[in-house]
This record gives structure tokens, sequence and C-alpha cells, in this order.
């Protein structure tokens, strides 16, 4: 009776689906037929179903296998106006309901089975690779084929031979078999559903035929899909815990912005009312890591970073970066880890944290990598950058990187792409993010009159990649104010709550993000104009005046003033907001580019490590050199080249500098390392 049962409800669900899918898809399977093999799935809208039969939508949420099964074979029954063998429609469920979504941490043993709606973020995928569907078995002892249905992971040979009825051996005909494209992803969590430095939760997804090859390490995607559970050895014995796995159905591309956060009436309306406080700026900048006193100024940077500026699409396909790039250079025990920590998982909904000491290059920007989980081939992996697509990344102990390491930032800041060619694989990334990073100089404290490239591990070419650069001190002068800022926060800590808090400050971010989108006005860009042309000219009128900045330094202003114009909501980008990028840009210069023994800003102490006072005297030493040297037809002894800087003016310890530097860029060497130098 069971089996009589089982039988009726096999053929009245094949019968349902075949009715259903005459009744909603006969067009849409009739397109498959004829565009047939270069389309292959019929996509289903759930919501049909359940509307249809309830019976069928909830078996396919409870007994997936049964009911995929059931309307494979009611699909095969549908006449097709063609002839074609081997045609095979995929059938692929999509809109299921919200009840059906799970988070992967939240996956439990009573969901083995079931079909459901998984999120995540792809930080693995293999190549595509053939998977065996039918197997063609040749037995050796008669030449009969037979042929095998394979499902699992491990090759299944036939028991006996049908034709002489022996156990073989066999002989696998591969042009005689059926194999289907696979590919093997590895998801995790997304990092807006991280709260408080939880470690993202990772599920390995299967896929096969159409849906292979669509998907890349950094998508952001939602597989609809079986869970399954696989057993797990333990060396030659067999586990009792199984490891669980997604077989997917269907793949939706999740293009989850920055700014999509889920806002209620409720929230709208107070967004707005904030909008329009003519205290939202200070208001802001204040609610950025309130428990570390002072730096005005850099938390206001660290507001227009949030914020940002509308990436600019070019007609001629070039595209322009609307995400700023900081970098706080500090002190020990300035606070800087604390900024970015904070900013990082407390206020970004898609923020990545990570230290320079224990990142390499790979897992930064991207890797191809060799592992377990390609099954011994070759698998692409996301890093960091590509993981903050549309957020940010605060890298922190930035001057710790590896030299190689550091080299491979350069495209992501710049082009914010992340592009990688190893094994025969040529892939590239978005990297769309900003930065914030943290450094921290050489010695432990600054030296204002030695160049950044003596005093940070880092080059100028990465250096000059930074919209603002700020440097951070230990003032003694501030000793009495952090003490009493401390004090206060370890007593009553209510007196460092945010005047925002964070989950307001986010929403009021995404809002913006979503629904401003300023424009320049005349007067806006008469004032950047007129300020860029007017520090430009400094060095044109004058001679030996160094060149203050450059169009990176423009662009700059540019973001920070369409930035500026978001926090208020503003559709157009106001003088107001013009002074306030400015301003931050001439502080970020007089900090960093400041030659202290001119007094005048050099935008060479940045992009090449000298300013130009500097690089001048290392011209006139080498001047100096070369004239002793043919004076005494032989190299020059160090102390004649002191004494000839002191009669030109220049101290001992600067001559010293210039021969160390001369000799470190390779334009002077001591050919018997006795103090006497040659001009290369």
């Amino acid at each position: 009776m069971e089996a009589l049962a089982r039988s009726t409800n096999i053929e009245e669900a094949e019968a349902n689906f075949e009715k259903f899918f005459r009744t909603y898809y006969k067009s849409e399977i009739l397109k498959i037929a004829e565009g047939y093999p270069e389309v292959k799935s019929l996509s289903v809208d759930f919501h049909k179903l359940e509307k249809y039969d309830i019976t069928l939508a909830d078996g396919l949420l409870t007994n997936p296998d049964f009911t995929l099964l059931m309307a494979e074979k009611a699909i095969k029954n549908i006449d097709l106006p063609v002839d074609f063998p081997t045609l095979k429609i995929n059938i692929r469920f999509e809109n299921l309901p919200p009840s059906t979504k799970r988070m992967i941490r939240n996956l439990r043993a009573e969901d083995v089975g079931r079909f459901m709606v998984v999120d995540g973020i792809v930080r693995k995928a293999t190549d595509v690779r053939p998977k065996l569907v039918v197997g063609a078995f040749e037995c050796q002892r008669c030449g009969s084929i037979v042929r095998v249905e394979q499902d699992g992971n491990k090759l299944k040979e036939p028991f006996l031979c049908e034709s002489c009825e022996k156990k073989g051996p066999f002989k696998l005909l591969v042009q005689e078999s059926t194999f289907i494209d696979s590919q093997k992803l590895l998801i995790q969590e997304t990092l807006e559903d991280l709260r408080g430095g939880e470690h993202p939760k990772q599920l390995t997804i299967y896929v096969v035929d159409d849906l292979t090859g669509e998907i890349t390490p950094g998508d952001r995607i939602g597989i609809t899909g079986s869970l399954r559970a696989a057993m797990k050895n333990i060396g030659t014995q067999k586990s009792r815990v199984f490891e669980m796995s997604l077989e997917a159905n269907s793949i939706e591309q999740v293009e989850i912005e920055f700014e999509e956060v889920q806002i209620s009436k409720e929230d709208e309306e107070e967004i707005m009312k904030l909008s329009r406080d003519p205290e939202i700026y200070n208001k802001i900048r204040d609610s950025i890591a309130p428990h570390i006193y002072g730096y005005d100024e850099i938390k206001e940077a660290i507001m227009y970073q949030l914020f940002s500026s509308p990436r600019i699409e070019l007609p001629d396909g070039g595209k322009v970066r609307g995400d700023s790039h900081i970098i706080i250079m500090g002190e020990p025990a300035t606070g800087k880890s604390e900024i970015l920590q904070y900013v990082a998982k407390t206020l970004a909904p898609r923020g990545v944290y990570t230290s320079g000491k224990g990142t390499s290059a790979a897992g930064l920007t991207a890797a191809a990598i060799k592992d377990d989980f390609g099954d011994g081939g070759w698998s692409l992996e996301a890093g960091a950058l590509v993981l903050a697509d549309k957020g940010i990344a605060c890298i922190d102990e930035f001057d710790k990187m590896e030299v190689n390491d550091r080299s491979a930032m350069h495209e992501a800041m710049e082009q914010q792409t992340v592009s990688i060619a190893k094994a025969g694989m040529l892939a590239t990334f978005s990297a769309r993010c900003s930065i914030l990073a943290a450094a921290n100089p050489k010695y432990g404290r600054f030296d204002e009159y030695k160049p950044i490239s003596e005093q940070i591990n880092l080059s100028p070419a990465l250096l000059s990649r930074f919209d603002l650069i700020f440097f951070v001190r230990d003032e003694l002068e501030d000793t009495e104010k952090v003490a009493k800022h401390v004090l206060d926060t370890m007593i009553s800590p209510e007196k460092v709550t945010p005047q925002l808090m964070p989950e307001i400050l986010r929403k009021y971010i995404a809002y913006a993000k979503q629904n401003v989108f300023p424009i320049l006005t005349v007067e806006a860009r008469e004032k950047i104009e007129r300020f860029y042309v007017d520090m430009r000219a400094k060095a044109m009128g004058a001679e030996g005046i160094p060149i203050p900045l450059t169009a990176r330094q423009l662009w700059a202003i540019l973001r920070l003033s369409r930035a500026s114009a978001r926090v208020r909501f503003s559709n157009e980008t106001t003088v107001e907001d013009a002074e306030r990028a400015i301003k931050l840009v001439k502080l970020s210069l007089e900090q960093a580019g400041l030659d202290m023994e001119t007094g005048v800003v050099d935008i060479d102490k940045i992009m090449v490590g000298v300013t130009k006072s500097q690089r001048d005297r290392l011209t006139h030493v080498l001047d100096i050199i070369r004239e002793l040297e043919r004076e005494f037809n032989a190299p020059v002894m160090k102390s004649e080249i002191l004494e000839r800087g002191l009669k030109d003016g220049i101290s001992e310890k600067e001559v010293e500098g210039a021969i160390n530097r001369l000799k470190q860029d390779g334009q002077i060497y001591d050919p018997n390392r006795n103090d006497r130098y040659k001009v290369v």
C-alpha cells in the first residue's frame, strides 16, 4: 500500500508540474529549446508556483530532491519542435520567501536537505572542470559497455558486466561518457552582516552546468539551493561530525551598495531633520571615536571619507574614483589604531580592518593559490581590498608591510582594481574602496628637518596616492587635557557618548550616498581653480620656489568638496564646501609637504621624498665632488668635501647627509672604502 501511495504521489506531482509549466512557461520553454545549448535554464518564480499549487511549493522547500526530480521529468513530457537528443532544461527557482533566507552562522542540523537562500561574498573559486554524470565502462573480458549513473564525489564502477556477468575489470571510456561543467566556490558572510569583530563564517558551494564560470572572487551573491551534509574523515577514521555545503540551484548577483541599509520611515524623518541642523558637521565629526581626545581635522577628513564623492564615469570609458584615501602618520600611543578600528567595526557598514604587519600582498589584494579547496588545482582568492569593495579598508601598521607587498597597492588605490596573472590565470577584481591607513615613524619620533622618505618606511610613489596625509605627534602641551579626557572616560563613560549613535549615523551616511549626487557650482569651481592656479603661480613667478601642489591635490579637493555637500544633503557643491576641502588639503600639505628650511610648501617632499632645497644641496655637493676630482685627478677625501662645503655656507652635518644620500642613490662611490669619493 505504501508503494502504491508513493507511486500515486509521484504521478500526481509530475502531472501537476507539467500543467504548471504549460500554463505559465510554455513560451519560455520553446525559446530555450530554440536557443539550446547556448540557453539551458528556465527561471521559475516561486511565487507563481506557490499560487498555482501550494503543495508543490511546500514540497520544494522541505523535500527539494524529490520535487526537482518531478519537475525535470514533467518538463521532458512537453512536446518541443526541435530534435535535440541531449536536450536537458535546468529548472532554476528564484524569488523564494524571506523565511527561507539563512545566514551561514545560523545553519543547523535541521536545515540539512532543505531548500534555502544563503547570501555571501565569494572568497575563492576553482577552475571550471568536467564532472562525470554517466560513466561508460568497457568490460575488459567481453568488450561490452555498461553505463553507470554517477552521484556523490567518488567514481562508481559497475558491480557486474551485464553480458558476461563477470566482475570486470572495467575501463572508463571518456569519449563515450557524459560530463557536465562543475565548479566549487567558497563564500563567507558579508561584512555588513558582522559587528563587533565577529569572525565571518564560510560555506562551500557546488555549482554545475551553466551556473559555472559566471562568478569571481569578490562578487556578492545570493545562492538558492539544497543544504547537504557530507561525512568528514579523520585520517582513516570516519567522523560522526559532518561538513555542510550547498548544492546551488540558482545564483543571483547581489549588488549590495555601501549605502543600501534598511531605513524605516521613522529613520528617514529623523535623518531629514538632522540634515537641516546647522551643527550637523560638528555633530558627525564629534561622533567619530569620541573616546579619543582631539584630532578634529582628522575626524573631519574621515567624515568626508565616509560620505565620499560620487564616482565619475567619463564618455571615453575612463573612470575617476570618488573615494578618498587618508593616511595618519603618528608617534606611538596617539590613538591611531583606535580610530581605525572604530571606523571599520562601528561606523562603516562595509569595513575591513587589517594590520600591515601580518598581511601579505595576496591577503590585501587577491591571489591564485593551490590548495586542498581546489582538490589540488588553482583557486582564485579575494583579499581584504576586494572584500571591502564599496566600503572602507582600514590598514594599521601600513609601514610594516613588505616592500613588494606595498607595491601591489598602487593599482588598487588609483584604478580601484586588482589584477593578478599567475599559473596561467588572468583576472581583474573590483576594489572600489576608500583606504584609511596608519603608519609609524621609523625611529619612534618625527624629525621635521629630515625628508619623509628617511623617517617613514613608505615609497614616495605610494605616499603620493593618498589624498590627505596627517602627522600626529605626542604634544607635551596637551598632557593635562589628555589626562583629564582619559580619566573622565574611565570614571564617567557617558561623557564620551557620541552625539549621533552609530546606528543612526550609518543610516544617515547610507541615505546621503543613495540620494545625494552634488554637482559643482560655478562659484565653487572658480574658488578651487583660483586656489590651484595661485599656488602653482608661486613656483612659476619666482626662481627657486618649489612646486606646492599637483593635479592629484586638485582631484582631492574636488572629492572632498562634493563629500562635504553630501553631509548636509545638498545637491550643489558651494563655495563653503570648497573652502572646507581647501582647508584640509592645505593643512595636509603643510604637515607633510612643508620644507622646514624654507618655510614653503614643497610637494616634492611627498612625491619624491626630497624637498627642492634638499635637492639643490645634493646637486651642490655633487658639483663640489666633481670639481675637486678634476682638480686632484683622484678620488676626493671626505675632509676636502666638508671644507669646501663650509666655504659655500653648507654645514658639516648637511654635507655628510648629502654624501650619504648621493652614495645611496648611486651617484658617487668610495672605490677603496677609505672615505675617498668618485662621481659615477
